[in-house]
């Protein structure tokens, strides 16, 4: 196994060089922490009238305890991590007096947020096409380390199957038309549109998975077969390097049970299964086409854990702790590792169990190279606290920086 790990948090989005191209109203950089609002309100299809409405439980909750409405929102900056917390407080605190209204209530606020923010940064995902970070998944591809990232978004598997390229040459023989109900053959099942094939990338297992056969941005041909079925192909085996996403992502999903349907949904009209109610699905939605994201007429729930003082309870969540052995891969990739890169990660004093896991990581591991990209002196000693490193570090401090410089010592660059 490579001996090189990569620790990457949201200032890795943070590049001087990234451009959205899918948008150009959209702000060129991903928005996050305090500013989040802030630069979200900044583009276009956020900021209409239609999306207001659908965003007006939670305004009017930031309203109630903040006394900030969207206005201020948008010109100012707003604590998204306390936000989130007290969301969390009063569900658990609703939950322990049965309080059922408050409960649902407290859920479809949570739940419009957290699609928010997913839905933002799924518009963003053309961040990946020409910036530092199509040079960092470069350098993913061609190092195959163990990556462990706290972002939600795509933006590095995007850049990775850039660098891995198209895989024209075990295209499926005969294309589908929209709409075709027909059963996924293994041919099919195999294939993927490139050379990295994303459902193979993340260490786990999902129960549904979408298989990636190049359609995956067309929404009538999104295909998905059992992850049964999909991982009993020899060809479809986990890959040995991966991607460790701690907080979720924005492409994981879960089926929400009927007591949780936010207010604005009808409950469907068949019952979900036992089994379906803990599984796990790798999709693809498109936000823009339905009010909220669904597979198989039923609704689901985008798998994240948003930011929380306290992220216990969120772990105690069997859905989450499906999730939980990404944390027990994360720290026995961090014990073993030689060599340590942290980019845009700056160990926020509130996340006590991604510094947990670093402490006994490191506790009886020497490491003999620690690069960190982050231009904040806090960061960097908090890394070499938490890590015992004694040396000095080599240090860039962005992206643009680091890419090109460590690159170079690979003899490539694009």
């Amino acid at each position: 196994m490579n001996n090189t790990v990569y620790v990457l948090g949201a200032g890795a989005n943070r590049a001087e060089t990234m451009t959205n191209f899918q948008d150009v109203s959209s702000p060129s950089k991903a928005p996050l922490g305090s500013k989040f609002f802030l630069e979200a309100l900044k583009m276009a299809k956020f900021n209409n009238e239609s999306y207001t409405k659908k965003m007006e439980q939670v305004y009017a909750y930031i309203k109630t305890y903040w006394k900030i409405d969207k206005h201020k929102l948008a010109t100012s900056d707003f604590d998204l991590e306390e936000c989130f917390t007290l969301l969390e407080s009063q569900y658990i605190e609703a939950k322990h007096a049965s309080d059922n209204e408050s409960i649902r209530n407290l859920f479809t606020i949570q739940f419009r947020l957290k699609r928010f923010l997913a839905e933002i940064l799924s518009s963003q995902e053309g961040i990946d096409t020409q910036s530092a970070m199509r040079g960092l998944g470069q350098i993913i591809w061609e190092e195959r380390p163990i990556v462990i990232t706290f972002n939600y978004d795509c933006f590095l598997e995007r850049s990775i199957e850039y660098a891995s390229h198209l895989n024209p040459s075990r295209r499926p023989t005969k294309e589908r038309k929209p709409y075709d109900k027909r059963k996924l053959t293994e041919e099919e099942l195999k294939y993927s549109h490139w050379n990295w094939n994303r459902p193979l990338g993340y260490s786990i297992k999902f129960d549904e998975v979408m298989v990636h056969d190049g359609f995956i941005h067309h929404h009538l041909l999104r295909r998905y077969e059992s992850g049964e079925r999909f991982y009993s192909l020899r060809r479809n085996k986990l890959y040995s390097w991966y991607i460790l996403k701690l907080h979720g992502s924005i492409n994981w999903f879960r089926y929400i049970p009927e007591d949780l349907f936010p207010q604005m949904m009808d409950v469907p009209k068949q019952t979900l299964s036992r089994k379906k109610k803990s599984h796990i699905i790798l999709g693809q939605p498109d936000w823009s086409w339905k009010e909220y994201p669904e597979r198989n007429g039923w609704p689901i729930d985008p798998i994240l854990i948003p930011p929380l003082l306290h992220k216990d309870e969120q772990f105690r969540d069997p859905i989450y702790q499906k999730l939980f052995p990404l944390w027990k891969s994360a720290k026995a990739a961090l014990s073993s590792c030689k060599r340590l890169i942290i980019i845009g990660y700056s160990f926020p004093s509130t996340d006590f169990l991604t510094k947990k896991m670093f402490l006994e990581a490191f506790s009886n591991n020497n490491l003999e190279e620690l690069i960190i990209v982050n231009d904040s002196e806090l960061a960097i000693n908090s890394a070499k606290r938490l890590c015992h490193f004694d040396h000095d570090p080599e240090t860039f401090k962005n992206l643009d920086g680091f890419v090109p410089g460590y690159a170079g010592r690979l003899n490539w660059y694009i």
